[in-house]
């Protein structure tokens, strides 16, 4: 990761440059976060992936606790911004 992007693979093998909008933890959850976007995406729709960090790699979250959280701190974040 270069400062606030980060370089993701595709399944087809492309790859995409993204930029961090924020991290986050869940100790509740025993995993750590990262909010993204594409500045190219006219829709600016921000997605999450779960982070772990012992192989530094990126999932897709799986749960729905997962989803609430990520729209929980999506939200609170863009009220502190305005």
């Amino acid at each position: 990761m270069l400062d606030n992007k980060i370089l993701i693979t595709k399944e087809d093998g492309s790859e995409v440059e993204l930029t961090i909008l924020l991290t986050y933890d869940s100790e509740e959850l025993g995993y750590s976060y990262v909010l993204y976007y594409d500045e190219n995406d006219e829709n600016g729709e921000v997605l999450p992936f779960r982070y772990d960090e012992k192989t530094h790699s990126l999932s897709e979250l799986e749960t729905e606790e997962e989803w609430d959280l990520a729209n929980e701190v999506l939200e609170s974040f863009l009220q502190e911004e305005n």
